[in-house]
């Protein structure tokens, strides 16, 4: 196995550490990390604020700021714990300053690009709905006024190694290889629970004009996974329309289920076979017979660590990748893992 170079870099110049997690997810839209930085300077290595990057033997991982500092001491040593974050977090803590707070005739992309007055970055790669208004409530943030609308039409926001947002709304890649109990698989554990499962979901809306059945008493269904009557209805955010409507209620049984079903592997390393880093919103064979996985599994969330001694590990969060709107893996897993069907919702009007 290589030993990989972690290279914290403040303000241009690296800090050495000794030891660093680096956090990413699908679902949250800034990734972190945390360093033990090796500090023999006068005062504190860095400031919040300052701006810095991550790499990985030479790979770009993160764009942003030192976030937090922490120095401490006894009467013969010091620390100096310092963390990272993206700079796509001024998406999700700073208000939108907007001359009118209004686009017109767009879809999530376009409204994205129009309110990012703070110059994050928008990577878009997920195909959105139009709408005829969007508007932004006082004091909302980039995140806040896009996340109604993504949540409506099953996309994920996460962010890049520049530190940009990107829109997607299916796995973005396969990784090579496969993670196998017995070759490869440290450590492995799961989490099944029927707490978010639903046997179906009904989302209602209405439309603002009209008085018809369609405009008022509009509803789709999709089918969920649980084994018993579990129904869940949820009111739909907007301008409800049959085509979002079913949108809606596709993702949230999706999404219901897979937050309820979830298995961490830890492996050696930060690469795949093909030597290419884990990275989240991508697809990795799962075959691990004491947990009951045979198939393709999306990775959502992921840690790469490695400690004093140069021992690296990475740390994966995976879902079936209906979860996140990936295709049905078709394999040969015990059936509590899967997430709902890629079938489309029904519709009708009341």
């Amino acid at each position: 196995m290589t030993l990989e170079r972690i290279v914290f870099s403040v303000n241009g110049a690296p800090l050495p550490h000794t030891s660093a997690a680096l956090d990413q997810s699908a679902e949250e839209t800034t990734r972190t990390a945390q360093f033990d930085i090796a500090w023999t300077g006068a005062g504190i290595p860095c400031a919040p604020d300052d701006e810095a990057t991550i790499t990985v033997s030479g790979a770009l991982w993160g764009t942003g700021y030192v976030r937090d500092v922490r120095p401490g001491h006894d009467e013969n040593s010091r620390t100096y714990s310092v963390s990272f974050v993206s700079r796509s977090c001024d998406a999700t803590e700073c208000s939108i300053d907007h001359p009118t707070g209004l686009k017109r005739d767009a879809d999530l992309g376009d409204i994205a690009r129009e309110f990012d007055v703070l110059g994050v970055g928008v990577e878009v790669k997920a195909k959105t709905i139009k709408k005829a208004v969007h508007k932004v409530r006082p004091g909302e943030t980039l995140f806040e006024t896009l996340e109604t609308d993504a949540r409506a039409q099953g996309v994920l926001i996460h962010d890049s190694p520049e530190g940009k947002l990107v829109l997607a709304d299916k796995p973005e890649g396969r990784h090579a290889g496969a993670l196998l109990r017995g070759v490869n698989i440290k450590r492995a554990s799961g989490s099944l629970s029927g707490a978010t499962s639903f046997s179906s979901v009904k989302v209602r809306g209405q439309a603002s004009i009209g008085v018809s059945a369609s405009a008022l008493r509009a509803e789709a269904e999709a089918r969920g996974t649980a084994r018993r009557r579990r129904p869940l209805i949820v009111p739909f955010e907007g301008e409800a329309t049959s085509e979002r409507l079913k949108k809606r209620a596709t993702w949230e049984a999706k999404r219901a289920s897979g937050e309820g079903v979830t298995c961490q592997i830890t492996v050696a390393g930060f690469r795949d076979q093909g030597g290419q880093l884990w990275k989240a919103n991508w697809l990795v064979e799962v075959d691990d017979d004491w947990l009951g996985i045979s198939q393709d599994m999306v990775i959502a969330s992921l840690t790469l660590s490695q400690d004093g001694s140069g021992g690296t590990t990475a740390k994966l969060s995976l879902k079936d990748p209906r979860a996140l709107g990936g295709d049905n893996p078709r394999g040969k897993s015990n059936s509590a893992w899967a997430a709902p069907g890629s079938t489309d919702a029904d519709y009708r009007e009341g």
